[in-house]
């Protein structure tokens, strides 16, 4: 998520950011705020839910409101790929709170919950099985969930990429694809290739490939948020 930065409360308009953060901000920092618009996502506690609404507010993403509490609040937000282990949150506080703002992939099993509350307003994938533990953790979910059964081998790409035939070659066992952002598949691959060495694809963004491919890429693919495409000129 891009131009993710600490709220800047001596601007009378709060604008065009990612991510807004007002867990620092107190109620009479925003007195001479006049409008708040074009943001993605506003984070901020529940103390500000007055003071907001008095504010004139366009164009706005979702708004999370973080519930009173005596420990941190740790915002993950942008990409991050973290191990199962973080929701255990052993170096924190049984009264910290998380909040998942981006885009997180976890690679491993959640074993543990560790906070007070896990807020969610981004998207979280995950393994298969980590819903016993996190399910009843999650207090408020405005994004999404995805979960896979691959979790010996999960890669995750993010950015842009096209693989080859020669990618797949270094694959020993087979993976599940995290792709996140705009990818091609290259004319050279073939179908048995993706089929011994991808069990699953997770897409947020945009996958290209052949016509020929693309029927084994829509059925690889346990998550779809955006586009599997026919390259032009296949």
């Amino acid at each position: 998520m891009e131009n993710v930065q600490q709220a800047n409360v001596q601007e009378r308009a709060l604008e065009n950011m990612g991510l807004l953060d007002l867990t620092g901000v107190k109620a009479e920092d925003l007195a001479d705020v006049t409008s708040i618009r074009n943001n993605g996502i506003i984070i901020a506690p529940e103390s500000l839910s007055s003071a907001l609404n008095r504010i004139p507010q366009q164009n706005n993403g979702c708004v999370c409101l973080i519930p009173n509490t005596a420990g941190k609040v740790k915002i993950l937000s942008g990409q991050v790929s973290l191990g199962g282990e973080f929701f255990a949150n052993s170096n924190g506080a049984p009264e910290d709170i998380a909040v998942i703002a981006g885009q997180a992939v976890i690679t491993s099993p959640v074993e543990k919950i560790g906070f007070q509350d896990i807020i969610l307003a981004g998207q979280l994938i995950l393994p298969k099985g980590s819903d016993v533990v996190l399910g009843s953790a999650i207090s408020r979910m405005l994004g999404q969930v995805v979960y896979y059964s691959n979790t010996s081998n999960v890669r995750l790409f993010l950015g842009d990429d096209t693989f080859s035939n020669s990618f797949f070659d270094f694959i020993e066992e087979k993976m599940c694809m995290v792709l996140i952002g705009s990818f091609e598949i290259a004319d050279d691959v073939q179908i048995e290739s993706i089929k011994n060495k991808v069990s699953e694809i997770v897409l947020v963004g945009d996958l290209t490939a052949s016509k020929a491919v693309v029927p084994l890429l829509q059925y690889l693919a346990i998550s779809k948020t955006g586009d599997i495409n026919i390259r032009d000129d296949a």
